[in-house]
Parts: C-alpha cells; sequence; structure tokens
C-alpha cells in the first residue's frame, strides 16, 4: 500500500476507516455463521447445480458431465472453476461444510482489489477503506457471497485483472502484472459463462493499455499472446472440453448470422427471452428499480455523484485523473453490458463488478471533503442496520423509487439488531433469542476489535489475547445456536421447505447409515438428496434406451433431423420418447436402490410433466409396478409433492420393449 499522491489530509484509517472495516466484518461474521452452521438455503443455485456437482466430483473422485433435466439444463456445459474451488473444499474438510461458504475469500479477494484500485489511482486510506467497505455491503454482493453461488468468485476475478492491468498501465509493474492480470481474467471466465459478455471488453482494454505503453506493434501482440495464454490457462479447460464434444465452445449457445450458422447449440436469445428471468431491453423503469436496490436508494446519491465525477469539481488536475474516468466509465459499461447482453435481466447479480469499479471514483470524492468519509460511515451502518424503505412511510410497495412490479422490493436489514432486541424483550429472554441477540452483540464486538487491530500495528500478545478471547465468545454463541437445535442432525442439513420436508425426511431415514444409491425426477434441487453427511449417491437415470446419453447426445440426433432449436434454454428432447423397459433397465444398471418423484416445477419446462398433478412420467410408471416399486412415502400420506419408492430387486434383467410411451405433450418441435 505505498505512499502515492493524493489531496492531502491524514493518510490513515481514522475512525472512519476502522468503523467501515468493522461493519463488513460484522455483517460478514454473521451471515457467514449462518451459512456455515445451519442448511443451505433453497433460494440459491447451490442445491440446484453448484453444491450437487461438487459433491459428486468429490465423491466419485473425477470431474465429469452431470445432467440437470429438470433445473438449470445448460449448467451441465457450463464452466466450473466455482464448482472445482467447492469439490477442493470438500476433500479438505470430508464434507460440505466449508463449501457452503466457499465464497467469503472471494469476497475479501474482491474488496482487496477495489481497494488496491483506489490507492493506485490516488485516494487516500481513509477514503478507500470507507469507498471499499460500501461495495462490500451491497446486499447482493454480501448475501450470495455466503451462499454456495459462484457471482463473487467471478467479481474477484474481474476486479483482480483491472488491479493487475492498471499497475501494467500506470508503470508500476511489467509483464508479470499482465501474466497475472490474464490469469485472474481467466478464472472470472472460467466460472460463469456470463463472463464472455464482460470479459472480452476487458482483456480488449489491457491490449490498448499494453499499446499505449510499449509504443510497439511487436511487443503488443507479444504480450497480448502471454494474456490470452494466461486467460485460457484459467478458463481453456471448460471450454476445450465443449469444444471437443459438440464442435461449439461456447455450448449450448447458439450463434447464427442469417442463415449461416457459426457455433450450434440449442437456444440464442429469442430462446432467453422466453424465460422467467427475461425483462424487456426497454424496461428502464425496471433498470432503474434494479440498480437503486442493489446499491440501496440511501447510498444511491454517493455512487451516483461519484461515477458523474464531482470528484474533479473545482480540484486541481492530477495525472491519474483519466484512468479514475476511465473507472467511472467501465462502471457505466458493465451496467450497460449487463442490461444489454444479458435477457435474464432479473438477476442483478451479473453486473455486481460495475460497484467494484467505481470504488476508485467513490474513494476520490470521499477524499474531498474531511466530513464526506463520517458521512459515508453514518450511511453505511444506516443501510446495513435498517430496512431499504426507511425511513419512508407506509409498506415497501410505497417507496418513491418503486417503479417496476417485476423487481421486489422490501429489502429488510443486512443485520437485523433492532428486530431481534424487540423479540427478545417480548419473548421473555428466553434462550433461543438470547443467543440470537448475543451472536449479533459478540460479532460486532469481535469485529470492531478485529478492524482497530488492523488499522494499527499489532500490540503483541495482548491484541491476540483480546481477538482469540472475542473470537471464542462467539464461537460459544453460535455453538448454543447449534444445541438448541437439538440432536437431530436432519435439522442443520434440511432446510425449512415445507412443500419437500416430509419426504426428505423419510428419504433420510430410509437411506441407511452408509447412504444408498438415489435416482430422482421433477425436483431441480437433488443436493438434499444426499442427505445428512451426504452419503447417498444421487444422480438423474434417463428414460430411454440411451442410457449414458447427454443433452448434447440428443441434440445432435434431432439437430441432423433438423430440429435442433427449442424455444426455451430448458430442452426436453431427453424426455420424448420415454420407454418404461429402458428406464428400468437403466435403473438396474446404476443399481438404483431408492426412486424420488416430485412434482415438477412448470416454469423450468411444462414438457415436464405427465399428469394433472404435474408429476413426471416416472410417478406413472412407478405406481403402475408395484412389483417393483414399493412405495415408501407419498400416496397414503396424501404428499402433494413428493413421492419416494423402494426397487425391489429383480432375479432376470429388463429386456426392452421397443414399446415407446410419450411422457410428455407434443414437443414444440412437433407442434402444427
Amino acid at each position: 500500500d505505498p505512499g502515492l499522491e493524493q489531496d492531502g489530509g491524514d493518510d490513515d484509517w481514522g475512525w472512519e476507516g476502522v468503523l467501515a472495516v468493522a461493519a463488513v466484518v460484522w455483517a460478514s461474521l454473521t451471515l457467514g455463521l449462518s451459512s456455515l452452521i445451519f442448511p443451505v438455503k433453497v433460494v440459491s443455485d447451490g442445491p440446484i447445480y453448484h453444491l450437487y456437482f461438487a459433491a459428486r466430483w468429490w465423491k466419485e473422485g473425477r470431474v465429469f458431465l452431470i445432467a440437470s433435466p429438470f433445473g438449470e439444463s445448460a449448467a451441465t456445459y457450463f464452466p466450473a472453476n466455482g464448482e472445482l474451488w467447492f469439490a477442493w473444499l470438500m476433500t479438505g474438510w470430508g464434507g460440505d461444510r466449508l463449501a457452503r461458504v466457499g465464497q467469503a475469500p472471494f469476497l475479501i479477494l474482491a474488496a482487496v482489489a477495489a481497494y488496491g484500485c483506489a490507492r493506485e489511482l490516488g485516494a487516500g486510506r481513509k477514503a478507500s477503506v470507507v469507498a471499499t467497505a460500501l461495495f462490500a455491503t451491497c446486499s447482493p454482493l454480501i448475501l450470495f457471497s455466503f451462499e454456495a453461488n459462484v457471482d463473487t468468485i467471478f467479481v474477484a476475478g474481474y476486479l483482480s485483472a483491472a488491479y493487475f492491468f492498471l499497475r501494467y498501465g500506470l508503470g508500476r509493474d511489467g509483464a508479470p502484472a499482465l501474466a497475472l492480470g490474464g490469469l485472474a481474467a481467466g478464472e472470472a471466465l472460467g466460472t460463469k459463462s456470463i463472463a464472455l459478455v464482460f470479459i472480452p471488453p476487458l482483456l480488449a482494454a489491457a491490449v490498448w493499455i499494453v499499446g499505449r505503453r510499449t509504443r510497439s506493434i511487436r511487443s503488443t501482440v507479444l504480450l497480448s499472446a502471454l494474456i490470452l495464454g494466461a486467460a485460457l490457462t484459467t478458463s481453456g479447460f471448460w471450454y476445450g472440453r465443449n469444444l471437443l464434444l459438440t464442435g461449439n465452445p461456447f455450448y449450448p449457445l447458439h450463434l447464427q448470422i442469417g442463415d449461416v450458422v457459426l457455433l450450434s447449440g440449442w437456444y440464442g436469445p429469442g430462446a432467453m427471452r422466453n424465460s422467467v428471468f427475461y425483462i424487456p431491453v426497454g424496461d428502464w423503469r425496471a433498470l432503474t428499480e434494479t440498480v437503486v436496490m442493489v446499491l440501496d436508494p440511501r447510498l444511491v446519491p454517493l455512487w451516483l455523484a461519484s461515477v458523474l465525477g464531482f470528484w474533479a469539481i473545482a480540484g486541481r488536475s492530477r495525472d491519474r485523473d483519466g484512468w479514475v474516468w476511465a473507472f467511472s466509465a467501465a462502471a457505466v459499461l458493465n451496467v450497460g453490458l449487463y442490461w444489454l447482453c444479458i435477457p435474464y435481466r432479473t438477476q442483478q447479480r451479473f453486473m455486481l463488478q460495475a460497484f467494484g469499479m467505481a470504488v476508485a471514483p467513490t474513494a476520490r470524492l470521499l477524499d474531498r471533503r474531511r466530513w464526506l468519509p463520517g458521512a459515508a460511515v453514518a450511511l453505511l451502518f444506516v443501510h446495513l442496520l435498517t430496512p431499504q424503505n426507511w425511513p419512508f412511510p407506509g409498506s415497501p410497495a410505497d417507496v418513491p423509487w418503486n417503479l417496476s412490479p417485476i423487481i421486489p422490493d422490501g429489502m429488510g436489514a443486512l443485520l437485523p439488531l433492532a428486530p431481534r432486541l424487540q423479540r427478545l424483550a417480548a419473548s421473555g429472554f428466553t434462550a433461543a433469542e438470547s443467543l440470537a441477540a448475543a451472536e449479533l452483540i459478540a460479532s460486532a464486538a469481535f469485529a470492531l476489535m478485529f478492524a482497530r487491530a488492523c488499522s494499527t500495528s499489532w500490540r503483541g500478545g495482548r491484541t491476540v489475547a483480546s481477538l482469540a478471547v472475542s473470537l471464542a465468545v462467539v464461537a460459544a454463541v453460535a455453538y448454543g445456536e447449534v444445541a438448541m437445535v437439538g440432536p437431530d442432525a436432519r435439522r442443520l442439513f434440511f432446510p425449512l421447505f415445507p412443500d419437500f420436508q416430509a419426504g426428505w425426511m423419510q428419504l433420510d431415514a430410509r437411506s441407511g447409515p452408509n447412504g444408498s444409491r438415489v435416482a430422482y425426477a421433477g425436483t431441480n434441487i437433488p443436493y438434499y438428496l444426499m442427505g445428512v453427511g451426504l452419503r447417498n449417491d444421487v444422480r438423474y437415470v434417463n428414460i430411454d434406451a440411451h442410457h449414458n446419453w447427454l443433452m448434447h447426445d440428443y441434440h445432435h440426433r434431432h439437430r441432423e433431423q433438423g430440429r435442433g432449436l427449442w424455444p426455451t434454454p430448458r430442452p426436453g428432447w431427453d424426455r420424448m420418447e420415454g420407454d418404461y423397459d429402458a428406464w428400468l433397465a437403466n435403473l438396474e444398471a446404476d443399481r438404483i436402490q431408492l426412486l424420488v418423484v416430485t412434482r415438477v416445477n412448470l416454469g423450468e419446462g411444462p414438457h415436464n410433466a405427465a399428469d394433472a398433478e404435474d408429476f413426471p412420467i416416472e410417478r406413472q410408471w412407478a405406481d403402475a409396478h408395484p412389483e417393483v416399486f414399493e412405495p415408501l412415502h407419498g400416496a397414503a400420506e396424501r404428499d402433494p409433492w413428493f413421492r419416494l419408492y423402494r426397487i425391489r430387486p429383480r432375479r432376470e434383467p429388463a429386456e426392452f420393449s421397443g414399446k415407446r410411451t410419450s411422457s410428455v405433450a407434443t414437443s414444440p418441435a412437433r407442434r402444427g
């Protein structure tokens, strides 16, 4: 953290920096403990494929393609650096405990990279720390950083690449910075498929920086090759795999100009417009509300003033001002790319790197007046401790920024200290409410001590002892919360999800101490079927004679028949030609012992429903053959969501009948 050119003033954290770091640590500790101890939340992509893929790789000791027919079908072919990281954490721990909060180190990395960029561009330590804290506590960023998603991993890679490219552009480092920037950019590119929208402009900027500094075509070409090679080192495996399997590195994305197919996949922008996650590009009201909700409406004026360049008003011009403007432009560009190029515009987490780029101009603005960092810290605590609609009266729907019914309102406090204290008083100081309040208070004390220790030189044993004692108190409170749950380990694995709760409990009870081999159909969250300790071997089993086929195999066959595009991102080629005998043979080949069938989510593909209750065809087959499928849960309990069967072993292997039984309505490709 070199002493760089600034606008003057003391270059230390000050009380504002200490409180800002304490706020980030407090929020992170509170959210992180919850995710570390309690069940994985249903709302993230973790139980759909991030954790599910990682757990299967860990259990089988290899990386391989996994079908995901009832959730995100394309996830099979997504770049998977994040899942590989989660699998590594599972390998080291022997379970999923650390993987549940596996993104936490990358929140630190993203914050450090944003802080580093601000410092390189002349902002003081205090202003840089406060601006970084505002970024790190953006609601979707800090919330998803403690879920098993991979968005924070992507953001960290993007911002780290920007930092290293900036260092090279400023002449502070040489070619090694470009290599590190390329590796970081590749880490992002190998983590999320949407990186294909954001990383190429960043790499193009890096090439421009190289050309601007070297003034040599030969050097520019060689150093650009270094950047590209480094990026491919950390991302190339996933795209190379897709290229070898399908001929399309970006599979299943379909690219076509006129009648010329450049890359064959199963969906393009038109199909994505049929998704439940789609918002029309012209809906500027939804865009405005999305940005406001991400930043917190009470902090929007500060962010907006920073990006618009208020830091440059009536100030002396400095050499690095052009770079600050470039970072402001990059922030706007990332928001623009998100809205213009990604039809899934409900997913605001796809643009969080934009606000990391805005840290530098925000820090420069906070440097302009002595009172600004303190005011920003006050707003930071308002952001963390109160709902976003405070202090506006009425319901969240009545706030001035409620511009679109598509965008949900009512973001609550990230640190619900006041509600917990109110519940504590109302409960008569019960043990459960006392522990909940004590967790927040103990975490706050540790966060403040930690921030103060980081802002000054370590004072030997006293500082270490104080931190150890406060952390021990936090751990004791967390242990008390676990003890309150009781001895049933299932309550720490299965979330409170009424639709599947009874079925999950029955499955876990029937799986045996060493687990069972489980096939599933219908559910898009197969991770929970693995049970306590991830002891079950869970997989989807094809319902036709193609036992080992994946979606690209089905797509290849239908493409040869002239039906290679599906109208939505959730194709159903693998569900079109069901054959009971073939399915049963596949179950036996995989030595399946238990079968789980749940109602399908019609939003993930109406073709998956085979009856009036929205169950897939597997339920009809299982109910029609009680000599093979012993009902364990569902029908007798009148469970409208969940069916569990034990598969009775058969002496003779099943023979294919050759008779096809359609499991779905007429496929969209065949509708007249």
